[in-house]
């Protein structure tokens, strides 16, 4: 009977992870001191799919162009809070549609710029069609403008070399055998930061693999005017604030497990702040090894990202294994006095969140590597958007917990996201062939295989609706430029 209950239990707890939703509550500024007494939400409501997509084209034939609507105005006032709504499911599916086309963006649908990875090489796309920007990269991160991009590329080893957003002037800006991860730009662009390790293969997102890089790696800062570069802090996951005065780390754990990873540290460590010098270090949140949901507890804590005000930093907890899933909780606490509170819960292993531009919503990649029912490739992944304001109740293997943010709104399958600059809706990486009426009790690829993958553009009220590109690598990072 209990290897019964385990059983029902992990599956249920697997299909709440995979299911959420909600349309976006009216603007408001991000508190630096949260409510102390939420309120819960109100029952869900289905949001129904779309009647019809585009039938297909030919691949010779050049694709028509699919406008996406207007998004509704936000209203100026506070309403209640809003009602959690999920994604479609097969059970409220309307009759399987036709594979969608892939649509160039019209006018009013799409502006800016999206980068992304195809074939190990970074590659833009916008209104203009595709061009390669620089080959053998691996991760990248552009400037506050846009206008440059930095990116690690493996050549005869893994370095960071910047480039300008037309694909010129390409230069090194790291020279050595380690590996460098996570990039930061100042908001001037005059410097950046990054983690660096002697590692074999750069930063992994699953534990312990992650503990053991971040216990090898070192926070540094490059002037990029000069050259001169700075070892702030032992530790990984830098992120630089809005002002560019700050920066917010991950510090290596400290916790010996001596039945695994050959005795070396894997839980138990801190996520700190600094200046940009390296001083006035401060631990904002803490994690002693524990894996009970209560503050200063569990495994680790990690992935810092500041609101765009600076005034609130989130991050993630990482509880552990419960009920055969990997639990994580997002928290986000004052950036001057810390006191994080959760706002969403996730399995396996988390990214940093993603802020939209107002700052009263936020994006998670979610990398499910444990995921209960065995499934692998995309199904392993979602991205969950979360709003700020009113609460919901969820509830975890320790039993309800209230959570800040009165919507939040699940897809599965998605392996990135990036909002666009104006903060309305998110390009998500999605498999090939995706299908908004895909069953999520079956693998989408019975293979699991990390194949290339669509990039569409998603409101978070809505399924995704059009497709901009085809042929993105797996789990690709993406970024919106202005």
């Amino acid at each position: 009977m209990r290897f019964f209950a385990t059983i029902v239990l992990s599956t249920a707890l697997t299909l709440l992870l995979a299911a959420c939703g909600g349309a976006p509550p009216p603007p408001a500024a991000l508190p630096t001191s949260l409510p102390e007494t939420p309120t819960a939400a109100p029952s869900p409501t289905p949001i129904p799919l779309p009647t019809a997509l585009p039938s297909p084209t030919p691949e010779a034939a050049q694709p028509q162009p699919t406008s996406l609507p207007e998004p509704t105005p936000l209203p100026s006032s506070s309403p209640a809070p809003a009602t959690v709504t999920p994604l479609p499911t097969p059970e409220t599916a309307t009759a399987s549609p036709l594979p969608p086309t892939p649509s160039r963006p019209s006018e009013g649908s799409f502006t800016g710029a999206l980068i992304f990875l195809r074939d190990g090489a970074l590659w833009l796309f916008d209104a203009n069609g595709e061009r390669l920007l620089v080959d053998r990269a691996y991760e990248f991160a552009s400037s506050a403008d846009g206008n440059l991009i930095a990116v690690t590329r493996e050549t005869d080893q893994f370095d960071i070399w910047i480039v300008s957003r037309d694909g010129s002037a390409l230069r090194r800006i790291t020279n050595d055998r380690d590996i460098e991860s996570s990039l930061s730009w100042a908001p001037d662009g005059s410097a950046l930061v990054f983690a660096a390790a002697d590692a074999s293969e750069p930063l992994p997102q699953l534990w312990p693999d992650w503990a053991l890089w971040c216990g090898a790696s070192q926070v540094s800062v490059i002037d990029l005017a000069s050259g001169q570069r700075q070892t702030l802090a032992r530790g990984c996951d830098p992120a630089v604030s809005p002002d560019g005065r700050r920066i917010a780390y991950s510090a290596p754990p400290t916790a010996r497990d001596t039945g695994m990873a050959g005795g070396a540290p894997v839980f138990g460590n801190a996520l700190r702040l600094i200046n940009r010098r390296g001083e006035n270090g401060w631990n904002f949140a803490s994690a002693d090894g524990a894996d009970a949901p209560l503050p200063n507890t569990g495994m680790l804590v990690y992935g810092p990202a500041w609101s765009p005000d600076g005034a609130s930093v989130t991050y993630h907890r990482y509880l552990g294994m419960q009920v055969e899933v990997d639990i994580n909780l997002s928290e986000i606490g004052g950036s001057f006095e810390g006191k994080g509170r959760p706002f969403a819960e996730g399995a396996g292993w988390l990214l940093p969140v993603r802020f939209a531009s107002d700052g009263r919503r936020a994006a998670i990649i979610e990398h499910n590597y444990s995921d209960a029912r065995g499934f692998g490739g995309y199904d392993a992944w979602s991205v969950q958007v979360v709003t700020f304001d009113g609460s919901r109740t969820v509830d975890l293997p320790q039993g309800p917990m209230t959570m800040i943010g009165g919507s939040a709104t699940r897809l599965p399958r998605a392996a990135s996201a990036a909002w666009s600059p104006d903060g309305t809706r998110l390009a998500v990486l999605l498999p090939p062939g995706w299908r908004p009426d895909a069953s999520l009790n079956e693998p989408f690829d019975p293979t699991g295989a990390e194949r290339p993958g669509e990039v569409w553009l998603w409101q978070p009220d809505a399924a995704p609706s059009v497709r901009l590109i085809s042929n993105v690598d797996f789990a690709s990072p993406l970024a919106w430029l202005p």
